[in-house]
């Protein structure tokens, strides 16, 4: 409490990275001494039920999530675009 205070005064804005909420009571720990609290998920790894655990076990600490970060998104889009078309006769 006495490092987030201080590092507030001289800051303005502060982040602050904990372990995995499911590994560790660290992040609702944490979480309770924060002004905003973001849940970072990793896409195509974290399924949708162990986010809403995480987001649960925050919540039963006092900790209000207020939003999602999604990362490591791979980008899988054609590297090019075609369009064609046909026509014929029997």
């Amino acid at each position: 409490s006495r490092f987030l205070d201080a590092v507030g005064e001289r800051y303005d804005l502060v982040i602050v990275d904990t372990p995995p909420v499911l590994a560790v009571t660290d992040a609702a720990v944490i979480g309770a001494q924060c002004g905003t609290t973001l849940l970072v998920a990793r896409f195509q790894v974290n399924p949708l039920r162990e986010v809403q655990l995480a987001v649960r076990r925050l919540e039963t600490a006092g900790v209000t999530v207020k939003g999602a970060i999604l990362n490591a998104i791979e980008r899988k889009a054609a590297t090019r675009y075609g369009y064609s078309y046909g026509y014929s006769y029997s």
